[in-house]
């Protein structure tokens, strides 16, 4: 493969023997070829205008997108691609390395459970199951309203506040499970 002309459109990977390799999830088919809105697109020329004179720019300029859009939608990824004259294979490879990316549509409120061992210890696994049940979710989806995300993490760096969770950016701590409907109909 010369990754110089390859534009992304996953034709090889029914030829390829190497079966590792970055694959865009078919279910957001309509999520890749174009932005979801006109506007998107300047969104994504200013995000790349602000770190265009940064050396390393690729990683601070996807991390912006996903806080910007809660995820890298494929068109914002090909217009990177293009903008910076990089094959969409090597965007791909450090959207898909780091945890911190999301390649699928992800809720407005991504709630973080804390699965860590202070927090284990502590009944995180019982706040996991909470949620699960009030949200009819289980850690990886994305409720239809498109309001919550589920994730399970193994740290959020608060170990005295055991048990933890986080939605967004606010910290929650020594959650009881009678808690959680409570805190997230805060976000509802």
């Amino acid at each position: 493969m010369d990754s110089e002309k390859c534009t992304g459109c996953g034709v090889c990977l029914e030829a390829c023997p190497i079966r590792y390799t970055v694959q865009l999830p078919e279910a957001e088919a309509q999520a890749r070829t174009a932005f979801a809105q006109a506007t998107d697109g300047e969104v994504v020329a200013d995000i790349i205008h602000r770190h265009r004179e940064e050396r390393g720019n690729l990683l601070p300029i996807l991390l912006d997108i996903n806080r910007r859009f809660n995820w890298l939608p494929r068109a914002a990824l090909e217009y990177v691609a293009w903008d910076l004259g990089l094959p969409l294979t090597e965007i791909l490879r450090v959207a898909s390395f780091y945890n911190a990316f999301s390649l699928v549509p992800r809720g407005k409120h991504i709630i973080n459970i804390c699965l860590g061992t202070s927090c284990f210890v502590n009944g995180s696994p019982r706040l996991l199951e909470e949620v699960e049940r009030k949200l009819g979710l289980k850690h990886g989806e994305t409720s239809k309203d498109m309001l919550f995300t589920l994730e399970v993490v193994r740290c959020i760096g608060c170990c005295a506040l055991a048990p933890a969770l986080r939605i967004g950016d606010d910290t929650f701590g020594r959650v009881a499970p009678g808690q959680v409907a409570e805190i997230i109909d805060m976000y509802t």
